[in-house]
Protein backbone atom coordinates (compact mmCIF):
# COMPACT_ATOMS: atom_id res chain seq x y z
CA UNK A 1 0.00 0.00 0.00
CA UNK A 2 1.75 3.18 -1.19
CA UNK A 3 1.37 6.12 1.16
CA UNK A 4 1.97 9.82 0.73
CA UNK A 5 2.15 12.52 3.37
CA UNK A 6 1.60 16.04 2.10
CA UNK A 7 2.82 18.69 4.54
CA UNK A 8 2.07 22.37 4.77
CA UNK A 9 5.18 24.47 5.37
CA UNK A 10 4.62 27.77 7.21
CA UNK A 11 3.62 27.15 10.83
CA UNK A 12 3.83 23.38 10.27
CA UNK A 13 7.34 22.41 9.19
CA UNK A 14 8.67 25.93 9.66
CA UNK A 15 7.89 26.93 13.24
CA UNK A 16 7.12 30.49 12.18
CA UNK A 17 5.29 31.70 9.10
CA UNK A 18 8.32 32.91 7.14
CA UNK A 19 6.11 35.01 4.90
CA UNK A 20 5.14 37.18 7.87
CA UNK A 21 8.74 37.31 9.11
CA UNK A 22 9.93 38.57 5.72
CA UNK A 23 7.12 41.10 5.41
CA UNK A 24 8.02 42.53 8.81
CA UNK A 25 11.54 43.09 7.58
CA UNK A 26 11.26 43.91 3.87
CA UNK A 27 7.83 45.42 3.19
CA UNK A 28 7.66 49.10 2.35
CA UNK A 29 3.93 49.53 2.91
CA UNK A 30 0.90 48.54 5.00
CA UNK A 31 1.01 44.77 4.66
CA UNK A 32 -1.09 44.35 7.83
CA UNK A 33 -4.20 45.71 6.09
CA UNK A 34 -3.66 43.24 3.23
CA UNK A 35 -3.35 40.40 5.72
CA UNK A 36 -6.44 41.61 7.56
CA UNK A 37 -8.50 41.54 4.35
CA UNK A 38 -7.20 38.02 3.68
CA UNK A 39 -7.98 36.74 7.20
CA UNK A 40 -11.47 38.22 7.02
CA UNK A 41 -12.12 36.42 3.73
CA UNK A 42 -12.42 39.61 1.67
CA UNK A 43 -9.65 38.50 -0.69
CA UNK A 44 -7.90 35.24 -1.51
CA UNK A 45 -4.16 34.64 -1.30
CA UNK A 46 -3.66 35.38 -5.02
CA UNK A 47 -5.03 38.88 -4.58
CA UNK A 48 -3.09 39.27 -1.34
CA UNK A 49 0.16 38.32 -3.07
CA UNK A 50 -0.56 40.66 -5.98
CA UNK A 51 -0.75 43.53 -3.49
CA UNK A 52 2.22 42.30 -1.44
CA UNK A 53 4.43 42.11 -4.55
CA UNK A 54 4.10 45.87 -4.89
CA UNK A 55 5.47 46.57 -1.40
CA UNK A 56 8.00 43.74 -0.91
CA UNK A 57 11.41 45.34 -1.49
CA UNK A 58 14.88 43.94 -0.87
CA UNK A 59 17.96 42.86 -2.79
CA UNK A 60 18.20 39.13 -3.37
CA UNK A 61 21.34 38.56 -1.31
CA UNK A 62 19.93 40.35 1.76
CA UNK A 63 16.58 38.55 1.54
CA UNK A 64 18.17 35.10 1.27
CA UNK A 65 20.69 35.80 4.04
CA UNK A 66 17.89 37.00 6.32
CA UNK A 67 15.88 33.87 5.50
CA UNK A 68 18.79 31.57 6.40
CA UNK A 69 19.45 33.43 9.64
CA UNK A 70 15.79 33.18 10.73
CA UNK A 71 15.02 29.66 9.52
CA UNK A 72 13.66 27.47 12.28
CA UNK A 73 11.93 24.16 11.67
CA UNK A 74 10.10 21.78 13.98
CA UNK A 75 12.97 19.87 15.68
CA UNK A 76 10.97 16.65 15.32
CA UNK A 77 10.56 16.95 11.55
CA UNK A 78 13.88 15.33 10.64
CA UNK A 79 13.29 12.11 12.66
CA UNK A 80 9.78 11.98 11.18
CA UNK A 81 11.13 12.38 7.66
CA UNK A 82 13.87 9.80 8.23
CA UNK A 83 11.29 7.26 9.42
CA UNK A 84 9.22 7.90 6.30
CA UNK A 85 12.26 7.37 4.06
CA UNK A 86 13.05 4.08 5.80
CA UNK A 87 9.46 2.84 5.52
CA UNK A 88 8.65 3.78 1.92
CA UNK A 89 6.31 6.61 2.84
CA UNK A 90 6.67 9.51 0.44
CA UNK A 91 6.72 13.05 1.84
CA UNK A 92 6.05 16.17 -0.20
CA UNK A 93 5.48 19.79 0.76
CA UNK A 94 2.45 21.76 -0.40
CA UNK A 95 2.55 25.44 0.45
CA UNK A 96 0.71 28.62 -0.38
CA UNK A 97 3.97 30.36 0.50
CA UNK A 98 6.88 31.35 -1.73
CA UNK A 99 9.44 29.03 -3.27
CA UNK A 100 12.59 31.03 -2.55
CA UNK A 101 12.33 30.86 1.23
CA UNK A 102 11.10 27.25 1.26
CA UNK A 103 14.07 26.19 -0.85
CA UNK A 104 16.47 28.26 1.26
CA UNK A 105 15.20 26.81 4.55
CA UNK A 106 15.22 23.22 3.28
CA UNK A 107 18.80 23.68 2.06
CA UNK A 108 19.82 25.16 5.41
CA UNK A 109 18.57 22.06 7.20
CA UNK A 110 19.90 19.49 4.69
CA UNK A 111 16.40 18.65 3.46
CA UNK A 112 16.71 19.74 -0.14
CA UNK A 113 15.62 16.31 -1.38
CA UNK A 114 11.99 16.90 -0.39
CA UNK A 115 9.82 17.82 -3.40
CA UNK A 116 7.59 20.84 -2.89
CA UNK A 117 4.75 22.71 -4.55
CA UNK A 118 4.39 26.44 -3.93
CA UNK A 119 3.97 29.83 -5.52
CA UNK A 120 7.07 30.93 -7.41
CA UNK A 121 9.00 34.18 -7.25
CA UNK A 122 11.46 36.23 -9.21
CA UNK A 123 13.59 38.52 -7.04
CA UNK A 124 14.46 41.30 -9.44
CA UNK A 125 17.76 43.15 -9.60
CA UNK A 126 15.96 46.40 -8.71
CA UNK A 127 14.80 44.89 -5.38
CA UNK A 128 11.25 44.20 -6.54
CA UNK A 129 9.47 40.86 -6.50
CA UNK A 130 7.32 39.11 -9.09
CA UNK A 131 5.04 36.31 -7.87
CA UNK A 132 3.55 33.55 -10.07
CA UNK A 133 1.01 30.80 -9.39
CA UNK A 134 1.83 27.58 -11.28
CA UNK A 135 -0.48 25.43 -9.10
CA UNK A 136 -3.56 27.61 -9.04
CA UNK A 137 -6.95 26.06 -9.73
CA UNK A 138 -9.61 28.01 -11.54
CA UNK A 139 -12.25 26.03 -9.61
CA UNK A 140 -12.23 28.74 -6.96
CA UNK A 141 -9.03 30.68 -7.67
CA UNK A 142 -8.64 31.96 -4.12
CA UNK A 143 -5.40 30.23 -3.17
CA UNK A 144 -2.21 30.67 -5.16
CA UNK A 145 -1.44 26.99 -4.63
CA UNK A 146 -4.52 24.76 -4.73
CA UNK A 147 -3.67 22.02 -2.24
CA UNK A 148 -6.92 20.19 -2.89
CA UNK A 149 -6.01 19.76 -6.55
CA UNK A 150 -2.55 18.51 -5.62
CA UNK A 151 -4.13 15.83 -3.40
CA UNK A 152 -6.39 14.82 -6.29
CA UNK A 153 -3.49 14.72 -8.74
CA UNK A 154 -1.75 12.11 -6.57
CA UNK A 155 -4.75 9.79 -6.16
CA UNK A 156 -3.81 7.43 -9.00
CA UNK A 157 -0.31 6.97 -7.63
CA UNK A 158 -1.08 6.43 -3.92
CA UNK A 159 -3.57 4.28 -2.04
CA UNK A 160 -3.56 6.50 1.06
CA UNK A 161 -2.84 10.21 1.35
CA UNK A 162 -2.39 11.99 4.68
CA UNK A 163 -2.28 15.75 5.06
CA UNK A 164 -0.49 17.77 7.75
CA UNK A 165 -1.45 21.40 8.29
CA UNK A 166 -2.44 24.22 10.56
CA UNK A 167 -4.25 27.02 8.75
CA UNK A 168 -6.76 28.49 6.33
CA UNK A 169 -5.10 27.35 3.10
CA UNK A 170 -5.07 23.76 4.39
CA UNK A 171 -8.82 23.31 4.72
CA UNK A 172 -9.62 21.94 1.26
CA UNK A 173 -6.67 19.53 1.31
CA UNK A 174 -7.67 18.24 4.75
CA UNK A 175 -11.14 17.48 3.43
CA UNK A 176 -9.73 15.75 0.36
CA UNK A 177 -7.22 13.52 2.21
CA UNK A 178 -7.79 10.17 3.91
CA UNK A 179 -6.66 11.54 7.27
CA UNK A 180 -5.60 15.00 8.38
CA UNK A 181 -3.11 15.80 11.09
CA UNK A 182 -4.35 19.17 12.30
CA UNK A 183 -3.42 21.88 14.79
CA UNK A 184 -4.09 25.59 15.37
CA UNK A 185 -7.10 26.88 13.39
CA UNK A 186 -7.26 23.81 11.15
CA UNK A 187 -8.17 21.53 14.06
CA UNK A 188 -11.47 23.21 15.07
CA UNK A 189 -12.34 23.51 11.37
CA UNK A 190 -11.91 19.74 10.92
CA UNK A 191 -14.03 19.08 14.00
CA UNK A 192 -16.78 21.43 12.81
CA UNK A 193 -16.78 19.93 9.32
CA UNK A 194 -16.58 16.30 10.53
CA UNK A 195 -13.25 15.74 8.78
CA UNK A 196 -11.34 12.73 10.09
CA UNK A 197 -8.30 14.11 11.87
CA UNK A 198 -5.69 13.54 14.54
CA UNK A 199 -4.65 16.49 16.68
CA UNK A 200 -0.90 17.07 16.77
CA UNK A 201 1.41 19.54 18.45
CA UNK A 202 4.57 18.66 16.53
CA UNK A 203 5.95 15.99 14.22
CA UNK A 204 6.84 13.79 17.18
CA UNK A 205 3.10 13.18 17.62
CA UNK A 206 2.73 12.22 13.96
CA UNK A 207 5.73 9.91 14.13
CA UNK A 208 4.19 8.13 17.14
CA UNK A 209 0.96 7.69 15.19
CA UNK A 210 2.79 6.21 12.22
CA UNK A 211 4.61 3.74 14.47
CA UNK A 212 1.61 2.84 16.63
CA UNK A 213 0.24 -0.69 16.48
CA UNK A 214 -2.91 -1.01 18.56
CA UNK A 215 -3.08 -4.33 20.38
CA UNK A 216 -5.48 -3.37 23.15
CA UNK A 217 -8.49 -1.15 23.84
CA UNK A 218 -9.78 0.02 27.20
CA UNK A 219 -13.39 1.19 27.14
CA UNK A 220 -15.38 3.43 29.38
CA UNK A 221 -18.78 1.84 30.03
CA UNK A 222 -21.79 4.17 30.39
CA UNK A 223 -22.30 6.26 27.28
CA UNK A 224 -19.57 4.35 25.44
CA UNK A 225 -20.61 0.69 25.34
CA UNK A 226 -23.87 0.68 27.29
CA UNK A 227 -26.69 3.03 28.17
CA UNK A 228 -27.88 2.88 31.80
CA UNK A 229 -28.98 6.44 32.41
CA UNK A 230 -32.53 5.48 33.37
CA UNK A 231 -31.19 3.19 36.10
CA UNK A 232 -28.89 5.96 37.33
CA UNK A 233 -31.84 8.35 37.45
CA UNK A 234 -33.96 5.86 39.41
CA UNK A 235 -31.15 5.48 41.92
CA UNK A 236 -30.86 9.24 42.33
CA UNK A 237 -34.63 9.53 42.62
CA UNK A 238 -34.59 7.15 45.59
CA UNK A 239 -31.99 9.34 47.30
CA UNK A 240 -34.04 12.48 46.77
CA UNK A 241 -37.25 10.82 47.96
CA UNK A 242 -35.65 9.59 51.19
CA UNK A 243 -34.28 13.09 51.73
CA UNK A 244 -37.76 14.57 51.23
CA UNK A 245 -36.65 16.57 48.22
CA UNK A 246 -37.91 16.83 44.65
CA UNK A 247 -35.51 15.57 41.98
CA UNK A 248 -34.81 17.38 38.71
CA UNK A 249 -36.52 16.10 35.50
CA UNK A 250 -34.92 13.12 33.73
CA UNK A 251 -34.18 15.28 30.69
CA UNK A 252 -31.77 17.36 32.80
CA UNK A 253 -29.65 14.39 33.94
CA UNK A 254 -26.83 15.38 31.59
CA UNK A 255 -26.50 18.70 33.43
CA UNK A 256 -25.89 17.06 36.78
CA UNK A 257 -24.16 13.76 36.02
CA UNK A 258 -20.50 14.13 37.01
CA UNK A 259 -17.41 11.95 36.80
CA UNK A 260 -18.44 9.79 39.76
CA UNK A 261 -21.35 9.25 42.14
CA UNK A 262 -19.85 11.27 44.98
CA UNK A 263 -19.34 14.31 42.75
CA UNK A 264 -22.88 14.02 41.41
CA UNK A 265 -24.49 13.84 44.86
CA UNK A 266 -22.28 16.55 46.29
CA UNK A 267 -24.06 19.10 44.06
CA UNK A 268 -27.19 18.66 46.16
CA UNK A 269 -26.06 17.44 49.56
CA UNK A 270 -23.48 18.26 52.20
CA UNK A 271 -20.36 16.06 52.41
CA UNK A 272 -21.86 14.18 55.37
CA UNK A 273 -25.21 13.69 53.61
CA UNK A 274 -23.44 12.60 50.44
CA UNK A 275 -21.60 9.80 52.24
CA UNK A 276 -24.90 8.60 53.78
CA UNK A 277 -26.67 8.71 50.41
CA UNK A 278 -24.09 6.76 48.40
CA UNK A 279 -25.22 3.35 49.75
CA UNK A 280 -28.88 4.38 49.26
CA UNK A 281 -28.19 5.15 45.61
CA UNK A 282 -26.24 1.94 45.08
CA UNK A 283 -28.87 -0.23 46.73
CA UNK A 284 -31.64 1.08 44.50
CA UNK A 285 -29.40 1.02 41.44
CA UNK A 286 -28.54 -2.64 42.10
CA UNK A 287 -32.25 -3.48 42.21
CA UNK A 288 -33.05 -1.96 38.82
CA UNK A 289 -29.94 -1.56 36.68
CA UNK A 290 -29.92 -4.92 34.89
CA UNK A 291 -33.44 -4.21 33.62
CA UNK A 292 -32.49 -0.74 32.41
CA UNK A 293 -29.09 -1.43 30.84
CA UNK A 294 -28.60 -2.13 27.14
CA UNK A 295 -25.87 -1.92 24.52
CA UNK A 296 -25.49 1.23 22.50
CA UNK A 297 -26.10 0.74 18.79
CA UNK A 298 -23.56 -1.66 17.30
CA UNK A 299 -21.53 -2.02 20.50
CA UNK A 300 -21.93 -5.78 20.88
CA UNK A 301 -21.04 -6.43 17.24
CA UNK A 302 -17.93 -4.24 17.55
CA UNK A 303 -16.81 -6.09 20.68
CA UNK A 304 -17.30 -9.44 18.95
CA UNK A 305 -15.27 -8.28 15.95
CA UNK A 306 -12.41 -6.93 18.05
CA UNK A 307 -12.32 -10.01 20.27
CA UNK A 308 -12.26 -12.29 17.22
CA UNK A 309 -9.35 -10.30 15.77
CA UNK A 310 -7.35 -10.86 18.94
CA UNK A 311 -7.53 -7.30 20.28
CA UNK A 312 -7.12 -7.39 24.09
CA UNK A 313 -10.05 -5.62 25.75
CA UNK A 314 -10.53 -3.88 29.08
CA UNK A 315 -12.98 -1.60 30.88
CA UNK A 316 -12.24 1.40 33.12
CA UNK A 317 -15.46 2.86 34.50
CA UNK A 318 -16.47 5.06 37.40
CA UNK A 319 -19.45 2.76 37.78
CA UNK A 320 -19.02 0.63 40.91
CA UNK A 321 -16.75 -2.25 39.90
CA UNK A 322 -19.13 -5.00 40.96
CA UNK A 323 -21.96 -3.43 38.96
CA UNK A 324 -19.73 -3.11 35.90
CA UNK A 325 -18.77 -6.79 35.96
CA UNK A 326 -22.35 -7.96 36.59
CA UNK A 327 -23.67 -5.77 33.74
CA UNK A 328 -21.17 -7.20 31.26
CA UNK A 329 -22.00 -10.72 32.42
CA UNK A 330 -25.73 -10.00 32.06
CA UNK A 331 -25.14 -8.74 28.52
CA UNK A 332 -23.17 -11.86 27.65
CA UNK A 333 -19.77 -10.34 26.91
CA UNK A 334 -17.79 -10.64 30.15
CA UNK A 335 -15.52 -13.29 28.61
CA UNK A 336 -14.31 -10.77 26.03
CA UNK A 337 -12.56 -8.64 28.65
CA UNK A 338 -9.24 -9.36 30.28
CA UNK A 339 -9.69 -6.50 32.74
CA UNK A 340 -12.77 -4.76 34.18
CA UNK A 341 -11.95 -2.03 36.68
CA UNK A 342 -14.55 0.18 38.36
CA UNK A 343 -15.09 2.43 41.34
CA UNK A 344 -13.95 0.74 44.54
CA UNK A 345 -11.31 -1.35 42.77
CA UNK A 346 -8.59 1.32 42.90
CA UNK A 347 -7.76 4.11 45.38
CA UNK A 348 -8.86 6.90 43.02
CA UNK A 349 -11.52 7.11 40.32
CA UNK A 350 -11.19 8.87 36.97
CA UNK A 351 -9.88 11.44 36.09
CA UNK A 352 -6.97 10.00 38.07
CA UNK A 353 -5.08 7.41 35.98
CA UNK A 354 -5.26 4.55 38.50
CA UNK A 355 -7.85 2.50 36.58
CA UNK A 356 -5.92 2.72 33.32
CA UNK A 357 -2.67 1.75 35.01
CA UNK A 358 -4.25 -1.35 36.57
CA UNK A 359 -5.93 -2.26 33.26
CA UNK A 360 -2.62 -2.02 31.40
CA UNK A 361 -1.03 -4.32 33.96
CA UNK A 362 -3.91 -6.82 33.68
CA UNK A 363 -3.75 -6.70 29.89
CA UNK A 364 0.05 -7.02 29.92
CA UNK A 365 0.44 -4.25 27.36
CA UNK A 366 2.46 -1.01 27.26
CA UNK A 367 0.58 2.28 27.07
CA UNK A 368 1.76 2.99 23.51
CA UNK A 369 -0.03 -0.14 22.21
CA UNK A 370 -3.38 0.75 23.78
CA UNK A 371 -6.11 3.31 23.20
CA UNK A 372 -8.76 4.40 25.67
CA UNK A 373 -12.25 4.92 24.24
CA UNK A 374 -14.63 7.16 26.18
CA UNK A 375 -17.42 9.67 25.82
CA UNK A 376 -16.66 12.38 28.37
CA UNK A 377 -14.19 15.15 29.03
CA UNK A 378 -13.18 13.21 32.15
CA UNK A 379 -12.28 10.20 29.99
CA UNK A 380 -10.01 12.35 27.84
CA UNK A 381 -8.28 13.77 30.91
CA UNK A 382 -7.88 10.27 32.34
CA UNK A 383 -6.31 8.80 29.22
CA UNK A 384 -3.88 11.68 28.82
CA UNK A 385 -2.91 11.46 32.50
CA UNK A 386 -2.25 7.74 32.04
CA UNK A 387 -0.20 8.26 28.87
CA UNK A 388 -2.53 6.47 26.45
CA UNK A 389 -4.12 7.86 23.31
CA UNK A 390 -7.80 8.68 23.68
CA UNK A 391 -10.45 8.08 21.03
CA UNK A 392 -13.51 10.08 22.05
CA UNK A 393 -17.11 9.27 21.18
CA UNK A 394 -19.96 11.82 20.95
CA UNK A 395 -22.44 9.16 22.11
CA UNK A 396 -22.89 10.47 25.65
CA UNK A 397 -23.72 13.97 26.80
CA UNK A 398 -20.90 15.78 24.98
CA UNK A 399 -20.86 16.98 21.37
CA UNK A 400 -17.88 16.66 19.02
CA UNK A 401 -17.10 20.32 19.56
CA UNK A 402 -17.17 19.97 23.36
CA UNK A 403 -14.96 16.87 23.25
CA UNK A 404 -12.50 18.64 20.94
CA UNK A 405 -11.74 21.23 23.62
CA UNK A 406 -9.67 18.58 25.43
CA UNK A 407 -8.00 17.52 22.17
CA UNK A 408 -8.25 13.73 22.19
CA UNK A 409 -6.17 11.87 19.63
CA UNK A 410 -9.25 11.21 17.52
CA UNK A 411 -13.01 11.72 17.67
CA UNK A 412 -14.88 8.70 16.33
CA UNK A 413 -18.19 9.04 14.54
CA UNK A 414 -19.39 5.81 16.14
CA UNK A 415 -18.03 2.66 17.75
CA UNK A 416 -18.36 0.89 14.41
CA UNK A 417 -15.43 2.95 13.14
CA UNK A 418 -13.16 0.87 15.40
CA UNK A 419 -13.98 -2.29 13.45
CA UNK A 420 -12.13 -1.17 10.33
CA UNK A 421 -9.74 1.27 11.98
CA UNK A 422 -7.87 -1.24 14.14
CA UNK A 423 -5.69 -4.15 13.26
CA UNK A 424 -3.80 -2.23 10.59
CA UNK A 425 -1.23 0.60 10.60
CA UNK A 426 -2.08 4.08 9.44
Amino acid sequence: MRKLILCDFDGTISIRDMGYVLLNRFSSGDWESIDRDFCEGKIGSREAYARIAKILKGDKESVLRFTREHSQIDPHFKPFYQYCLENDIDVKIVSDGLDFYIRTILDAHQLSGIPFYSNTTHLRADGGTDIFFPYVSEECGLCGTCKKQIVRNHRKEYERIFFVGNGFSDRCAARESDLAFAKDSLYPYCIDQDITCHFFQNFSDILKDLKKRIRGIIFDLDGTLIEAYEAIYLGLKEVFQQAGREIFPYGELNRYLKADLESTLHQFFSPEETQKNIPVMRKRYEEVYLYHTHFLDGAKEVLETLYTRGIILGVASNKFGRFSRLALNHLGVSSYFKSVIGAGDVPRNKPFPDMIHVSLKDMELPAEEVVFVGDTLTDIETGKEAGVDVYALPTGFHTRKELSQKKPKRILRSLKELSYLLGKPL
